[in-house]
């Protein structure tokens, strides 16, 4: 309830969305209706409501508002909205799904490990360094690369901290973000211009870059809209896989049991594998990551995958419609709106035993199917579903797993507490200003030791 009717509880959902939502299911459920801004959001949380969703034909329950909130982070000009959507279903998504596929992922992801490991050794050089750098730093210049080609520079990674961090405040339309990320954000759209103006299609560093640079060139999109379409694209391939490692390795440290279980793997399934780590540097690829050899290790990054996730879009209603829901249908009226909200199923506890807590084994086959088919059946929506599935999926999974298996077999990795006079290890809290995926209040820091026996 809210004295001024048309605002509803827009302040409360703007300043502390993930706070907000929160307090809502608890109070009323996992499915519930509010008004902010003069918007009718029906927010839906069970399994069935969100697969009802997402495989609801996209023109009766449409995700262009989504889309343009996503825009309206990258760019300023809402005029050239429609282009961008455009270009990116319509000309870049046959791309994705062609390069980005199961099969095809090998391809680009060569130098991948080779790029992590060699911004990794800079680290061996401080005792006590960021967690958060020295993960996300590696795989944000690794999987950069491989969008961006040969032309991409290392030194962009302050640029896309300073930017990423005013994205909450983008995304809710908060004019409160600060001159420093506008300009992070300028100087990020000139580089990729840049990349994509240089990129060679027949060099091997240039296969994704040089597959857009060419459909761009072949459609007539100019370089300043390119240049918005390729920093959205890496903001969904950024934004959630470089918070999930942040926390998978900080609640790995607070259970110290499941640390030494998945670094005990890594160390054997290396071993067996690929024989030593240079070998595993030079010749692994995401076919031979898929393997029960890396059970846990992939039940790690599911695990951590479900916990983190918060909302997977917004949608708008075109017609009256029904959504299925386990105890009936959800009616929703043509103009009102629809957010799924994955973290309720995602944690219940009828599907997920202990479902607030992070179990590292809790994904891991009798028998390996593959990497994504342990969560199959279960409300599991960290990478989407439907018409809806993530076409970076395996690319993220592979760069993921990559950084933590180097990051374990480099370092002994012992956290800082975070008061001074603690000598236990606590994760930080999650920021009540989270969006997508939760982002941690602060950064923590760890002391890197080189490992003896590499």
């Amino acid at each position: 309830p809210s004295l001024l009717p048309w605002i509803g509880s827009a302040v409360r959902y703007v300043f502390a969305p993930t706070k907000f939502l929160a307090l809502c299911c608890a109070q009323f459920g996992p499915v519930f209706k509010v008004l902010v801004g003069g918007r009718n959001i029906i927010v839906v949380g069970t399994a069935e409501s969100i697969r009802s969703a997402l495989f609801t034909d996209h023109r009766v329950l449409t995700a262009y508002v989504e889309h343009y909130n996503h825009f309206h982070v990258v760019c300023s000009d809402t005029s050239l909205y429609p282009l961008i959507h455009d270009t990116i279903t319509y000309k870049l998504f046959p791309v994705f799904d062609r390069r980005l596929s199961k099969r095809a992922v090998d391809d680009l992801t060569g130098h991948c490990a080779e790029t992590i490991f060699s911004r990794l050794k800079a680290f061996s050089e401080n005792e006590q360094v960021s967690l958060r750098r020295s993960l996300n730093e590696p795989l944000y210049v690794a999987v950069t690369a491989i969008f961006l080609g040969s032309k991409f520079s290392p030194d962009t990674y302050d640029d896309w901290v300073t930017f990423l961090d005013s994205v909450p405040k983008r995304l809710c339309r908060l004019p409160f973000w600060s001159v420093p990320s506008s300009r992070a954000r300028g100087r990020l759209l000139q580089h990729i211009i840049a990349c994509l103006q240089s990129a060679n299609p027949d060099n091997d560093d240039d296969k994704l870059a040089g597959d857009f640079s060419k459909v761009l060139r072949e459609n007539n999109i100019s370089p300043e809209v390119a240049s918005y379409v390729v920093l959205t694209v890496m903001l969904f391939l950024h934004t959630n896989m470089l918070d999930v490692v942040f926390w998978l390795f900080s609640w790995l440290m607070a259970d110290p049991l499941a640390f030494s279980s998945l670094r005990d793997e890594i160390d054997r399934a290396v071993r067996e594998e690929f024989g030593n780590i240079q070998t595993f540097i030079a010749e692994v690829s995401p076919q031979r990551l898929d393997s029960p050899a890396f059970a846990l290790l992939n039940s790690a990054i599911l695990e951590t995958t479900r916990l983190t996730t918060l909302q997977t879009g917004l949608r708008l209603a075109e017609c009256d419609l029904e959504l299925k829901d386990e105890e009936g249908t959800i009616p929703v009226r043509k103009g009102e709106y629809v957010l799924l909200y994955p973290r309720t199923a995602q944690r219940n506890e009828a599907s997920y035993p202990d479902g607030h807590r992070f179990v590292i084994d809790r994904f891991v086959q009798e028998k390996y199917q593959g990497e994504l088919t342990a969560a199959a059946g279960k409300p599991y929506f960290a990478f989407g579903a439907g018409r809806h599935l993530c076409k970076g999926r395996y690319l993220a999974m592979f760069g993921m797993k990559v950084l933590t298996i180097l990051y374990l077999s480099l370092f002994d990795v012992t956290p800082v507490p975070l008061e001074r006079r603690s000598s236990k290890w606590e994760p930080p809290q999650s920021s009540a200003h989270s969006i997508g995926t939760i982002r941690p209040t602060k950064d923590v820091f760890v002391k890197l030791r080189p490992r003896a026996t590499l």
